[in-house]
């Protein structure tokens, strides 16, 4: 295996660790502050653009609340002004589609 295979495997199991601790703390809170102030949110955001391909399929797989951390990422955001959370959600799908991502 080419070293770039393993890194994107090491960071897709990074992600899905942060992902699922992040889903196990954040699943009985309200508060959207709370939830994307997570440490393991953060750390996600923190895995910068080469985290994109994996937040794109997993927003598509959960409709959940990734659109926080796609924007801090991409210092950009592709929902417009006063779409429902589902329109904004297919915003950014159809972005993550344009840009290849997904």
């Amino acid at each position: 295996m080419t070293s770039t295979i393993v890194q994107k495997q090491e960071l897709e199991q990074e992600f899905n660790e942060l992902a699922g601790q992040w889903y196990r703390e954040t699943r009985k809170l309200s508060s959207t502050p709370q939830i994307v102030l997570h440490p393991a949110y953060q750390k996600i955001i923190g895995m910068g653009k080469e985290a994109l391909p994996l937040i794109l399929k997993e927003l598509e797989r959960t409709r959940g609340h990734w659109l926080w951390a796609l924007a801090m990422i991409t210092r950009q955001d592709h929902a417009k002004p006063g779409q429902r959370f589902r329109e904004a959600v297919d915003s950014w799908l159809a972005w993550g589609r344009q840009m290849g991502y997904i």
